[in-house]
């Protein structure tokens, strides 16, 4: 026989529904305002405006701008990267690293106003009180997997430090990012490809071959 949920059961589910109706609005009201005027011009007064809620109901989801595109970036950007991580083809690593970055552009190009504002804004947030870290460590260290995997195969060479490889691969997609979002188009797939190999050429694992006077005098001996 199925249990009847009892008054206070009721209570408790309507209330969490309306708490994730309201986060769902804020975000929603942000995410329309800064991809429409930037995150400048966008005032928390406008986005409860938006939201149809009150500022008192505003500050109980986030203390200010900073932290509420911090919310946003994490629910979408941060998500898609958990994806990719964990869905990752088993190919070599340059085929693994684009995939995750692979990724953020395809979410970025859904509404390149909001990426605009995520690649301005979300560098220079002030990070002890926010995510932005959090989230660079689960995709600096997710890549980095890939990247010991890689030294495991003999791909690469064993010595290479693995985060500070991964840190100049992600600099070099976030520029090429940054030239996309600012120029319009689409982001240069070939283009990048291009480059990330470049970084990666010099690290792969090659096969020593004998010198030629060498190969000859074994010969003679022989």
């Amino acid at each position: 026989m199925k249990a009847t949920p009892d008054a206070g059961e009721e209570i408790v589910g309507r209330r969490e529904r309306n708490k994730r109706d309201k986060r769902s609005r804020i975000e929603g009201a942000a995410r329309r305002l800064f991809s429409q005027q930037g995150f400048e011009a966008t005032t928390i007064r406008q986005i409860a405006e938006v939201a149809g809620i009150g500022l008192g109901t505003f500050f109980s989801y986030a203390a200010n701008k900073n932290d509420l595109l911090v919310l946003i970036f994490q629910d979408e950007v941060g998500r898609a990267v958990e994806r990719a991580l964990a869905t990752a083809p088993d190919r070599p690593l340059l085929d693994k690293v684009l995939h995750v970055f692979g990724a953020i552009s395809a979410h970025h190009r859904q509404n390149p106003g909001l990426a605009r504002v995520f690649v301005k804004e979300t560098p220079f947030i002030d990070d002890r009180r926010h995510g932005i870290a959090d989230f660079m460590r689960m995709l600096l260290t997710g890549v980095a997997a890939f990247v010991e995997e890689a030294k495991e195969r003999g791909e690469i060479e064993d010595d290479v430090p693995a985060l500070p490889l991964v840190r100049n691969l992600f600099g070099i997609f976030f520029q090429h990012m940054q030239i996309w979002l600012r120029d319009g188009g689409a982001l240069d797939a070939r283009e990048l490809r291009k480059a990330l190999e470049l970084q990666l050429r010099g690290l792969r694992k090659v096969a020593v071959r004998p010198r030629a006077g060498a190969t000859r005098r074994a010969r003679v001996k022989n």
